[in-house]
């Protein structure tokens, strides 16, 4: 294969994770995410985010609801991105905001349930319990080391929207808003799941949508509505580039390594019975070798992979499963956690827009604290614990 051929080789798989990205998650995943971003902005009141998620509110309160709030969140590492974005926009404590961040990919219970009952039981169970107990320690981290200079920015500005206009708390029925944010919340999780078919989805969102049209209506004041479609927008134009550059450089790295291994970045693969293009899982490959017991340097890397490979909701577990072994007993347990616990919450695209929210020492801190936790929850589990 000449050089030219290479190179065209190495793009096209950058195209193709591009726009296998935009097939599955844009339509039924981000779009949804991003009008709840835009609500949090826009509807949610000030004084429920500094009551309950502010660096001044309880500490037990606010972790408690920001590491299990992710239950109930079908979502990826991208598409939870758009909610913290909404939530550290708002005036969301550093803390709570980043165990948000991290919870919601990590311990949402199609997740748990799919890792306990195509991997094993214990693991499953380990994940859930891990992903909260990180969740927790990240954020108190996070909030224990950039804590003073955020409260000395939220005391010296008020809450903006991206119009530079003051948010002010707004009055209305706790259903209405809850009811607002619920049926946003019900169709990401009826759209963005894959156990469904449209046929079933279909009559389920009818009704979601015409309740979340008849508040719109009936409840919000044309100018929150306004408001609402402006943030919204604000958060798509200043996270969905990222994302795609983001995607494509996971797609062309992916090549890299399936050339390296004399395959075809296109090539499709076959382990253990599911079926993978060459690119998606090339990287992962070139260290099946390591993960066979629970080392340092074996959940340290699989943190890493982790945190760099895009994972869309619930591929951790045939990727796991198939792809490195768990499932034939080529991959320890340690390993296995660690990917299972970095992967959905890390990526590469996913790290470009953090930096972009909170800027590159919180990113770099944030990115590392997810690293070395799973890499210790995995050694933990491995050595101690199974």
């Amino acid at each position: 294969m000449t050089p030219v051929e290479l190179l065209v080789q190495i793009l096209r798989a950058g195209i193709d994770e591009t726009l296998s990205y935009l097939t599955l998650h844009v339509i039924t995943c981000l779009v949804p995410a991003f009008f709840i971003a835009g609500g949090i902005s826009a509807v949610l009141s000030d004084h429920f985010v500094k009551k309950y998620l502010s660096a001044q509110a309880p500490k037990l309160q606010a972790y408690s609801i920001a590491s299990v709030s992710g239950i109930a969140l079908a979502v990826c590492s991208c598409t939870i991105l758009p909610m913290f974005a909404g939530l550290y926009k708002k005036g969301a404590g550093i803390g709570p905001a980043t165990a948000f961040l991290f919870s919601g990919p990590a311990i949402n219970v199609l997740a748990v349930v799919f890792t306990a009952s195509a991997l094993s039981l214990p693991l499953g169970g380990a994940r859930a319990f891990f992903a909260v107990t990180m969740a927790g320690a990240i954020g108190l981290t996070m909030a224990f080391v950039f804590g003073s200079s955020e409260a000395e920015s939220t005391e010296a500005q008020p809450a903006m929207t991206d119009g530079g206009e003051v948010v002010t708390e707004r009055q209305r029925p706790l259903w209405v808003t809850g009811g607002f944010f619920g049926t946003q919340v019900a169709i990401l999780l009826i759209a963005a799941t894959g156990l469904l078919t449209w046929a079933v989805k279909a009559p389920l969102l009818v009704p979601l949508f015409a309740l979340l049209g008849y508040l719109l209506w009936a409840k919000f004041d044309r100018d929150v509505i306004d408001e609402w479609l402006q943030e919204t927008w604000f958060f798509t134009r200043t996270i969905f580039p990222l994302l795609i550059a983001g995607t494509f450089v996971i797609g062309l790295i992916g090549a890299i390594a399936a050339i390296a291994q004399n395959m075809g970045p296109l090539e499709m693969i076959t382990r253990g019975g599911e079926t993978f293009v060459a690119h998606k899982v090339a990287p992962g490959l070139l260290t099946q070798n390591i993960f066979g017991e629970t080392t340092v340097l074996s959940t340290g890397l699989g943190s890493v992979i982790g945190a760099i490979l895009y994972m869309p909701t619930l591929l951790e577990v045939p990727i796991i499963g198939s792809l490195f072994g768990y499932t034939n007993g080529l991959m320890a347990e340690g390993p296995a956690l660690a990917l299972l616990l970095a992967g959905p919450s890390l990526s590469l695209p996913n790290m470009l827009v953090i930096w972009k929210t909170m800027g590159a020492k919180r990113t770099a801190l944030y990115v590392s604290l997810v690293a070395v936790a799973a890499t210790i929850a995995g050694l933990l589990w491995g050595l101690v614990l199974v």
